[in-house]
């Protein structure tokens, strides 16, 4: 059917998703990458943070029984440096996996600023949608792969303890420094199992992800034929059928004046014309226009019998506020009624029917 989603997304479909967002990009690279990256400085400086942690427990284990004489002040100034001082040591790595992270979204995606996505979608907002999206591949495929996560890294962390508990076992008495020294090999080995681990998921998911997007965007045959069809027409052909649609929307405006009960002026800069009729709920804008549209407006009223008056806070209000067709809007009804008040009055007739 010409329905049927069938057709690959041409170059166009495919910018226009990627200004919405709308991209192959799977999470599960960005948390390998940043493990990876992370583990891997933990291997080059784990030494040297390892000495750091020492001595910063030495220090504070040597002054832990010199409570007598301090202050709260000085307790406060203690522990703020201690953690400045873990922060020190903490920031390194957290630096690096997120940097490794950003690259690694990057590399999925060329980086490209667009505002389409802050936009609000009130689809969003729609429980059928939203229904949808709890049975979709996606979400089941995203299920799958929590499962397989929680799964394998317990299995590796019960393996890998399980392999090294004799060694757990014989830190019995043992000091700090060979307390630190096993558990933060176990730690620095069960981090590359688990970002191993995540870098084989994260392959698959991305291969996932790619043909979801590739599914997602699919174009159907008739919108193939008429994206090859606009790509066809000449700018200059674009460029004659656009001043022809605003030649024929001037001429209907215009066809409008002579039904309308007042045209309201800047008098030289502005006209804007309303209709009111019974069934209505608010007088309408029929035409509006600046400049020479405002003079030619302006004329054909005069010559259609129309009533022009000269009132410029409103016109240039109503102007900015109504398109051609709104009703207008509600902080100009009282100065409206009064006008057309007036125009019925002068000329003794009466609203009209709708």
């Amino acid at each position: 059917m010409a329905n049927d989603k069938t057709e690959k997304a041409t170059p166009k479909r495919r910018e226009q998703s990627r200004k919405r967002g709308q991209v192959a990009r799977s999470p599960e690279v960005n948390v390998a990458v940043g493990l990876l990256a992370t583990f891997g400085l933990l291997a080059v400086v784990g030494g040297s943070t390892l000495q750091a942690m020492r001595d910063l427990m030495a220090g504070a284990l040597s002054e832990a029984g010199e409570t007598s004489g301090i202050t709260f002040s000085e307790a406060w100034d203690i522990g703020l440096q201690g953690v400045w001082d873990a922060a020190k040591m903490l920031a390194p790595f957290l630096a690096v996996g997120a940097i490794a992270g950003v690259l690694a979204s990057a590399a999925q995606v060329r980086p490209k600023i667009t505002i389409e996505v802050l936009k609000p979608r009130f689809s969003v907002l729609n429980p059928i949608t939203g229904m949808k999206k709890f049975v979709s591949p996606r979400s089941v495929v995203g299920l799958v792969k929590d499962l397989l996560k929680v799964s394998l890294i317990g299995v590796l962390a019960y393996a890998m303890i399980k392999s090294r508990m004799f060694d757990i076992i014989g830190l019995t008495g043992a000091g700090p420094g060979e307390v630190i020294a096993l558990v933060g090999d176990i730690v620095l080995k069960l981090g590359f199992a688990i970002a191993g681990v995540y870098a084989v998921i994260a392959v698959g998911d991305f291969i996932f992800q790619r043909w979801q997007h590739e599914r997602d965007i699919r174009m159907t045959k008739d919108e193939v034929k008429r994206e090859a069809k606009d790509q066809d027409i000449s700018p200059h052909i674009k460029g004659a059928m656009k001043q022809k649609q605003r030649e024929m929307a001037m001429a209907r405006m215009m066809a409008a004046v002579p039904q309308a009960d007042v045209v309201i002026t800047n008098p030289t800069h502005y006209a804007v014309a309303l209709r009111y009729a019974r069934d209505l709920p608010a007088p309408r804008v029929v035409a509006k226009g600046t400049d020479q549209v405002a003079f030619r407006i302006i004329g054909l009223a005069r010559e259609s019998g129309v009533t022009v008056l000269e009132d410029p806070p409103l016109a240039r209000s109503l102007h900015a506020a109504a398109e051609i067709g709104d009703f207008v809007p509600a902080e100009s009804f009282a100065a409206v009624a009064e006008i057309l008040a007036y125009v019925y009055r002068l000329t003794g007739r009466e609203p009209a029917a709708a």
